[in-house]
């Protein structure tokens, strides 16, 4: 297949010694590797079967590529290390309770005999953990931020798609029809935002759906793949299309920020990293013992590491969401306003009591902070993307003048509260 005449070959080698510089164009097109000087060298001195040796080994050399993991087994594997984990160290206590002193003895000089082994298989496998890792960042192009991903845009879309099936199939009852005029509403504000933000690839590349259900809970929430939920009961709580926008922006820039794939991914590489600790201790423990260490150990993590870290994915979904709605001429100053009606409704028992250290969210006061901080930054890009200039009344002072008592009454006018 790769052979060619002996005169072909000459013919070949001639006229790229005459031409050098088509030569070695087209060796560049097609070798990425070779150098000018070599090319050049080789050209003249290799006979026919060396150049076509050279050619197979550089040409078609190609680099490996990351291992993306289908988004189900993910799924599957988190409980399944767990619990792996969980059945094989009490298995392994319940083999050794079988054991006479002796072979325990037996068993422990030889574990001694071979500790530098052991160690080393622990290291390769988080060595092994750590090459995955470092292999698998990439640089958002909206924030700039290295971030740990393991699945692909098509991963994501069926993703998107698969966990669509089951909150549709679990909100049957509460899908309200697009005929409302609450969807429509919606409907006619996330056009907005797409529209004055399509010179963004991913938000061009994204299928956006959106579904209203009537639920009692005061939420709005984004799956993977650019599917939006938006309960009626949080338009009680806004108060305008600025603000709705505001909040619409929000679950969008999780969206394209792929905070659902990140965090999966974030939560896939924990179970990796605690399913041999976990093992250890119901192997070494008594059962009563490794359930309350496997507890606390549980805990530890989780407020140590997964919640500030979802606190971090909040905060960078408003500050892009900002940005977002900032190019859509919205008032954006109205983001404070609505973290601020959060924290008052909040502070007046009217919504849950907040314990941010062991939320998933930064508290109503904290947002309301940091928007409050970007917001220079957020009305020039408002400006230099052609919006009409903002009303010279500010909602913010409005806000903050009113007292608790007017704020109640506020609330009561406009019907966020009864």
């Amino acid at each position: 297949m790769f052979s060619v005449s002996r005169s072909l070959c000459r013919r070949n080698i001639q006229r790229s010694v005459t031409k050098n510089y088509f030569a070695v164009r087209s060796m560049r097109n097609h070798c990425c590797t070779w150098q000018r000087k070599r090319l050049l060298v080789l050209q003249n001195t290799v006979d026919c079967r060396k150049l076509q040796c050279s050619i197979l080994q550089k040409c078609y050399f190609r680099t490996t590529q990351s291992l993306h993991i289908p988004p189900f087994v993910a799924i599957f594997l988190r409980p399944a290390l767990r619990i792996g984990a969980f059945l094989m160290g009490r298995r392994i206590k319940k083999w050794w309770a079988r054991k006479s002193e002796k072979e325990k003895e037996e068993y422990k000089q030889w574990v001694k005999d071979r500790s530098n082994i052991i160690l080393g298989c622990f290291g390769l496998y988080g060595l092994i953990l750590f090459i995955y890792y470092i292999t698998h960042l990439e640089t958002d192009p909206l924030t700039k931020r290295s971030r740990f991903i393991i699945f692909n845009k098509e991963q994501e879309k069926q993703l998107g798609k698969m966990v669509l099936e089951v909150h549709l199939e679990a909100h049957k009852k509460d899908l309200v029809p697009k005929t409302h005029p609450a969807y429509k509403r919606l409907l006619r504000v996330i056009e907005k935002i797409l529209t004055a933000n399509k010179d963004l690839k991913s938000i061009r590349d994204t299928h956006w759906t959106l579904t209203v259900i009537d639920t009692p809970l005061s939420n709005s929430y984004i799956l993977p793949g650019g599917n939006i939920f938006v309960s009626l009961d949080i338009l009680k709580i806004i108060e305008n299309d600025d603000q709705l926008g505001i909040v619409l922006a929000h679950e969008m820039a999780h969206s394209l920020l792929s905070h659902s794939l990140e965090t999966l991914s974030d939560q896939l590489l924990w179970d990796f990293l605690i399913a041999i600790p976990i093992l250890l201790v119901w192997a070494l423990f008594p059962d009563v013992a490794a359930a309350i260490i496997h507890f606390i150990g549980e805990r530890i993590v989780n407020i140590m590491y997964k919640l500030p870290y979802s606190r971090i994915l909040e905060n960078e979904a408003d500050e892009v969401g900002l940005r977002l709605a900032s190019k859509a001429c919205i008032d954006i100053r109205e983001a404070v306003v609505f973290w601020a009606t959060m924290r008052t409704l909040t502070e007046m028992h009217l919504l849950p009591p907040e314990l941010p250290w062991i939320s998933s969210h930064p508290s109503h006061a904290d947002r309301e902070k940091k928007l409050n901080e970007e917001m220079t930054k957020a009305i020039e890009l408002r400006k230099d993307s052609g919006c009409p200039i903002l009303p010279a009344v500010d909602p913010r002072n409005k806000f903050y003048e009113r007292s608790i008592k007017e704020q109640e009454i506020y609330f009561r006018q406009k019907g966020i509260i009864l």
